[in-house]
């Protein structure tokens, strides 16, 4: 059950859909910030296979497994292969 976010409390992070949204650009913006921040893949592939993790466990039921892994790696791919040839990373 969603509810509507309360803007006096700076502390709970609320996500809502956005009908019509880009769902690959989403989870492709948070394998990428998880990446980033350290995670490894299984780590990553937890946020889409726990249900307590709404909006990226619907991704993982809609698109499937081979999707999110195959999502992961492209990400983790592109960010190793920029890192390592000393180009911007949003070349």
């Amino acid at each position: 059950m969603t509810k509507p976010a309360d803007f006096t409390d700076p502390m709970e992070l609320v996500g809502v859909p956005v009908p019509g949204g880009d769902s690959h650009a989403m989870a492709e913006c948070l394998v990428e910030e998880y990446l980033l921040l350290g995670w490894d893949e299984r780590q990553v592939m937890l946020l889409f296979t726990r249900p307590c993790f709404r909006a990226t466990h619907r991704i993982y039921r809609e698109k499937g497994e081979a999707y999110v892994r195959s999502l992961i790696q492209e990400v983790r791919v592109k960010w190793t292969r920029d890192s390592s040839r000393g180009e911007p990373l949003d070349a």
